[in-house]
């Protein structure tokens, strides 16, 4: 251990209270005031760069805006000889994993941090690492009854984005009490915080964890595909419990309570109930008692929740859990998770997840077939797991439904067209996975999932029909991608939604609710919501903003950008998309494309990738550009279909399984003019017929069936 510091950052060093992978806890005294406080300097690896500075002081900022007697108190933070730090207040007690609780404490306990963590997601802020060594406990000297609960460490977990933490065998959120969807690589949102609180209960009353795994990488497979064990399996005096923990550990965040305060109320009740005597015995010897050590808070950091930003809820709960549909062991995932501090720990190969596949019946009047019409102007989005498109000025979708995104009121997955229920004179239609949204007589619409407020209604209310965005008028585009929604009203651009790497461009990470104006914006003509970056094109200048690990802000560097930033070397633009970590443009009647190009979606023959826009190779006359989220990019040139890039389920539509770094023509279509590269999945209007390729799992091609296509099919409305 290296010797004990004198000073930092101007603090006198008393002694140094502990040590862990996220950083180093001393008991300082505060020159100015001479109070003892407790200061975390904050490991990272390399020199603080800029960026990283920015990012601590916002999410600092944020953290000690935070006024809750449940959320420890920040008193003050910079950067001192490289390292981040941060004061806070001292309090002498102990951690959950150092105190054993009466059945009644847990649920005294559990309650405090409920009500700290709801006041935080109701401020934009989510937790995103709710364990035991997070929460603080104090008792009264007079008759050791429960004094302060008080949650630490608020938002490391997304402040470690930023940089390389040096923290070995450390995990992002804790992996034991980390919810599946961050394992997944979704935003963590308020029901996520919830979940964690969860399994932290559950092992203060059981003494283990919901999953019991050998190794990291199949618990977080376990954690992905099955369901946890239930707590009477531990503990039979806690079957009351049971159907607590189904709900606040449910896979799907729309399936948890909708606050943590509502969890907690049902954990009390449920203690409350019969079998007090064996639920105390199970409970109380769970936790060695306290060891009489001293803890302190840990670090600021902020991150804008699930919806982060405005109004807060998690979506509520259905009130009965959709029936499980048939499965098909078809869909690869790759889950990340971190072994060494930001490191993510990239675990491939190892799981299958069993997507659903279940076609229409013919006869069902929710899938009406109306008269197709003329493809000109007509607008399509191929997304993942769904894909949708206009007609006659109605919306239709098809594919996966698991979230509502197809409008359709159910969450039955349909593998034709259906229409979405109460839209008419609809001009735009835009689907990005959970959720979708429209255009219709200049308003904006969206449904489905609505965990980070992509909806922008204000609420986190999942919604199974069109819903209208709040406060916008004369809208004439929309796009909607991984938890984030933008818009084109009146000129200008709008965001909402997550907003962990600055995606929505409103100089802040906390996730928004409704639409917030992005400034430096104007005559605004094309815009594109990305996986964490967002791309618009404004007085024929493309600019992009938000997450730029792989060059994808074609800024020439990789430096995140939280306002919009113009692409170098465009001009006389008309047309962008941004996919996964890679955007493209049309300029000048040509494309180009910067980012990742890992499978060769940036169509300039190679597979290196740029950190600035790069011609895409035999193109000319190009009319409109789509890039998806699976690294395949198609486009329109002299009026047929050209794709490239990531072809391993045949969406570059040539009839093979190989990826193409250089455009291929896509056979068989003429008069295009419309296309959209999804999830795996490609569609095209040509003349005035749909046509879908790629991948099938869900009926996302609206073939009605399951089976993939590897060259392009017509779709029958």
């Amino acid at each position: 251990m290296a010797p004990q510091p004198d000073q930092v950052a101007g603090y006198r060093v008393i002694t140094r209270l502990g040590s862990g992978g996220m950083g180093t806890v001393y008991l300082v005294e505060n020159p100015q005031l001479r109070r003892r406080e407790a200061l975390k300097v904050i490991s990272v690896a390399d020199t603080v760069d800029d960026e990283f500075a920015r990012r601590f002081s916002r999410e600092a900022q944020t953290a000690a805006a935070l006024d809750h007697p449940n959320i420890v108190t920040i008193y003050h933070y910079g950067v001192s000889d490289g390292d981040p730090w941060f004061t806070m207040a001292y309090l002498d007690g102990a951690d959950l994993r150092r105190a054993s609780f009466r059945p009644e404490e847990v649920a005294a306990v559990v309650g405090r941090v409920a009500d700290a963590l709801d006041h935080a997601h109701e401020r934009g802020v989510i937790h995103r690492d709710i364990k035991p060594a997070n929460i603080l406990v104090t008792r009264r000297a007079t008759d050791h009854a429960l004094d302060r609960v008080v949650v630490l460490d608020f938002g490391i977990a997304k402040l470690t984005t930023a940089t390389t933490l040096t923290a070995p065998s450390s995990f992002v959120g804790t992996l034991v009490y980390a919810a599946p969807e961050i394992l997944d690589g979704r935003p963590a949102g308020p029901a996520s915080d919830q979940y964690s609180l969860a399994c932290t209960a559950y092992e203060l009353l059981s003494g283990a964890t919901p999953f019991d795994a050998d190794t990291q990488t199949r618990h977080i497979v376990a954690k992905l595909t099955t369901s946890p064990a239930r707590i009477s399996e531990h503990q039979p005096g806690l079957a009351t419990l049971d159907p607590v923990f189904d709900r606040a550990l449910a896979r799907d965040p729309m399936d948890r309570y909708p606050t943590c305060r509502a969890f907690a109320d049902d954990l009390r009740a449920a203690l409350a109930g019969p079998g007090p005597d064996s639920v105390g015995e199970a409970a109380t010897s769970v936790i060695p008692p306290p060891h009489g050590t001293r803890h302190l808070a840990s670090p600021p950091g902020i991150t804008p929740p699930l919806p982060a930003g405005a109004v807060t809820r998690v979506p509520p709960t259905p009130a009965a859990p959709v029936p499980p549909k048939p499965t098909r062991s078809r869909w690869p995932l790759l889950i990340g998770a971190v072994c060494a501090v930001v490191v993510l720990l990239v675990v491939a190969a190892i799981a299958v997840l069993t997507l659903r596949g279940n076609d229409n019946d013919p006869d069902d009047p929710a899938a009406p077939a109306p008269q197709a019409s003329s493809a000109a102007g007509a607008q399509l989005s191929a997304g993942l797991g769904t894909t949708c498109s206009l007609q006659d000025g109605n919306a239709y979708c098809w594919g996966l439904n698991d979230n509502g995104q197809l409008g359709d009121g159910t969450t039955t997955d349909r593998s034709t067209p259906t229409r979405v229920a109460d839209l008419t004179d609809v001009t735009a239609i835009t689907t990005g996975g959970p959720n979708t949204c429209a255009v219709a007589g200049s308003n904006a619409y969206c449904w489905g999932n609505n965990d980070y407020g992509q909806v922008g209604d204000g609420t986190t209310d999942a919604r199974l029909v069109p819903t209208r965005v709040a406060g916008l008028a004369d809208v004439t585009a929309v796009s909607t991608a991984n938890w984030a929604t933008c818009a084109i009203s009146a000129g200008s651009a709008y965001c909402w939604g997550t907003n962990d790497f600055d995606q929505v461009g409103d100089g802040s990470t906390a996730n928004q609710y409704r639409p917030v104006r992005v400034e430096g914006l104007d005559d605004v003509t094309a815009i594109s919501v990305g996986v964490n970056f967002t791309c618009a094109i404004a007085g024929g200048d493309a600019y992009c903003w938000g997450l730029n690990d792989n060059g994808q802000i074609g800024d020439g560097t990789t430096t995140n950008r939280a306002r919009p930033t113009r692409v170098a070397d465009l001009d006389a633009a008309t047309d962008v998309s941004a996919g996964a970590a890679a955007a493209c443009a049309v300029a000048g009647g040509s494309a180009y494309c910067w980012g990742n190009n890992a499978f060769g979606q940036l169509g300039d023959g190679t597979k290196e990738s740029r950190t600035a826009a790069t011609l895409v190779s035999g193109l000319s006359d190009v009319g409109a550009i789509s890039t998806g989220s699976s690294s395949t990019t198609c486009a329109i040139a002299g009026g047929t279909a050209h794709c490239w890039g990531a072809n391993a389920w045949g969406s570059v539509g040539d009839g093979t399984l190989e990826d193409r770094p250089a455009p291929v023509r896509v056979d068989g279509l003429t008069e295009v003019d419309a296309v959209s590269a999804g999830e795996r999945t490609t569609c095209a209007f040509a003349a005035s017929t749909l046509y879908c390729w790629g991948f099938n799992a869900t009926g996302q091609l609206g073939v009605g069936g399951t089976d993939d296509r590897l060259e392009p099919t017509p779709v029958s409305f």
